[in-house]
C-alpha cells in the first residue's frame, strides 16, 4: 500500500494539469471505477475525466476538503472549480470518491458526482 496516503493529492494533480498518470499509477490490476450518475462500473485505467474537463473547463483545479484513511480504503471529498468555457459562468462541483484498497493499490473508486454537475456545465445549465 506504499504510495497511498498521496492518493488525495495524485487527485487533485489530475484535476489541476488533466495528467491523471500520478493517480492511475496508484491503481491495482483491474481496478474499477463506478459513477452515481450511471451507476456503470468501467475500467479505471484510460478514463479521461479531468482531462476531458479541460477542455470544458477553463482554470480546472480540485481542492481537497476532506481525505480520510481507514482500514480498506479512503474517502476524498473534493470541490472541483473553473469557468465553464461556453457560457463563462463559475463552476463548483461536490464530489466523494471512496478508494477500495488493498496491498495491490486501489482497487476500486465509487465516484460520487455532484448532482447539479452537468447542469453546470451545459451551455444550456440553469445556473
Amino acid at each position: 500500500m506504499s504510495g497511498l496516503a498521496s492518493a488525495a493529492d495524485a487527485l487533485k494533480y489530475s484535476f489541476d494539469t488533466g495528467d491523471r498518470s500520478r493517480f492511475e499509477a496508484l491503481f491495482a490490476p483491474g481496478c474499477i471505477n463506478w459513477h452515481n450518475s450511471d451507476k456503470a462500473e468501467v475500467p479505471a485505467a484510460g478514463f479521461s475525466g479531468a482531462a476531458a474537463l479541460q477542455q470544458l473547463v477553463s482554470d480546472l483545479g480540485a481542492d481537497i476538503v476532506q481525505h480520510e484513511i481507514f482500514p480498506g480504503g479512503q474517502l476524498i471529498r473534493i470541490l472541483v472549480r473553473g469557468t465553464v468555457r461556453a457560457t463563462g459562468r463559475p463552476l463548483e462541483a461536490h464530489n466523494c470518491i471512496v478508494l477500495t484498497t488493498d496491498d495491490t493499490g486501489i482497487t476500486r473508486i465509487d465516484d460520487y458526482v455532484d448532482p447539479t454537475f452537468g447542469e453546470q456545465i451545459l451551455p444550456t445549465g440553469n445556473r
